[in-house]
């Protein structure tokens, strides 16, 4: 009995100390579900791409029909997320991952397999270390260049009708400044993955097999001139290269652009983004197009800007207005090759209204106009014939949304 309790004691002695500093320094951590629950119905007057992601109008078919309308109804926007972090000394790590359900894409053979054999879609999963005023993020998130997006009902946010930026791995370091209590500066650059097409069918895509990452980067400025006002402005941009046929050949991918946010009172926002570039496909500008026939890029300039409006305490009231316009002198093909079918110009105008029945649920309509450009181009014995012709469609959509909390 004495040998016991004198082993015990000793044990006590050795791992009391050891575990007690542990338990001091040991990281708090912080685990979070985030996400939310989304059930759309819309109504289109003619065709859309596609369906429920509506990013342009489609031409009519069989052309010159008589009605094309088309109601769409899907819950695959749904999201769920959850996020880590934690304090360890002087570092700060957070970790988020959250999925959606259009992981079979939007133009699947199946359509009944879109909507009720959905499959999750990876839009974030990434790490992210701070210190001080700088920060190091690792894993696929939002670019950095063209960081906002306009409050839509449409999953979409005028992809291709004027807001460029998607999701894509990265590696980014940030940092920050606050001269004074009214201001504040930040800078973000990242080594992206290029995520391109596969024109020469190799197997390997275009991005990658240029060996570079896309470099992105924003400088913006936080300004408080009262309590009541804010200006979030930034400038941002992004430069690649895709190559392929062995190297041989190559195409730029760049961008310059423009954002604003502007609190001008407790109850109305301003905001909106402007961009110009070239091949642009893959941050879902210059409506998709990336590279002509010639294999040059495309280029692209447009924006979009949306008014915002609370008169109440859980109702906004949205409009906006967005052009994707690509470059019509970049939209060529080879002589003698086969006919083309470009888009030369894609635009929306919409609004919307968003209503809180309770803390963690709401309600939104939108009504929007969507026009689309097409512009043909072939060559007829050595002539170049084109044509263009003009569509739209009115789109109604109501959405009930609850936030996971």
């Amino acid at each position: 009995m004495r040998l016991r309790l004198a082993l015990v004691l000793v044990a006590a002695t050795i791992l009391v100390p050891l575990a007690a500093p542990a338990a001091e320094t040991a990281p708090a951590y912080t685990f979070k579900w985030s996400g939310y629950i989304k059930a759309d119905f819309a109504y289109d007057e003619t065709r859309v791409s596609t369906g429920n992601y509506a990013l342009y109008v489609l031409e009519p078919k069989p052309a010159g029909a008589a009605k094309n309308d088309v109601l769409s109804a899907t819950a695959r926007e749904t999201r769920l997320g959850f996020d880590f972090s934690w304090l360890e000394g002087d570092y700060r790590t957070d970790a988020k991952v959250e999925i959606d359900f259009y992981g079979l894409g939007v133009t699947s053979a199946s359509l009944t397999a879109q909507e009720n054999k959905a499959a999750p879609m990876l839009r974030h999963a990434y790490v992210q270390v701070a210190r001080g005023r700088w920060s190091l993020l690792a894993g696929q998130t939002s670019d950095v260049m063209s960081p906002l997006v306009p409050k839509t009902v449409n999953y979409t946010v005028c992809w291709d009708q004027g807001n460029i930026g998607y999701r894509r791995p990265q590696l980014r370091l940030s940092t920050f400044a606050n001269p004074s209590e009214r201001a504040k500066f930040s800078l973000a650059v990242a080594a992206a993955r290029t995520i391109g097409g596969d024109l020469d069918a190799d197997g390997v895509d275009d991005g990658a097999d240029n060996a570079a990452p896309t470099i992105e980067g924003r400088l913006g400025a936080v300004l408080k001139p009262c309590s009541r006002r804010s200006f979030d402005v930034g400038v941002s941009g992004h430069y690649g290269k895709e190559s392929w046929a062995a190297d041989a050949e190559e195409v730029e991918s760049w961008s310059a652009n423009a954002d604003l946010r502007a609190m001008l009172s407790a109850k109305l926002e301003l905001s909106g983004e402007y961009f110009v570039g070239r091949n642009l496909g893959g941050y879902l500008g210059g409506v998709g197009q990336t590279v002509n026939p010639l294999g040059e890029g495309i280029g692209a300039k447009g924006g979009w800007a949306q008014v915002s409006y609370t008169p109440v305490g859980g109702l906004w009231i949205n409009a906006g207005y967005s052009v994707d316009d690509p470059d019509e002198e970049d939209l060529n093909i080879a002589a003698g090759g086969a006919q083309k079918t470009f888009i030369d110009r894609n635009e929306n105008i919409f609004g919307s209204v968003f209503y809180s029945l309770t803390s963690n649920v709401q309600a939104m309509f939108e009504v929007s106009r969507m026009t689309t450009a097409y512009l043909y181009k072939v060559y007829d014995d050595g002539t170049l014939l084109e044509d263009s012709k003009e569509f739209d469609s009115w789109r109604a959509q109501f959405a009930l949304k609850a936030a996971i909390k």
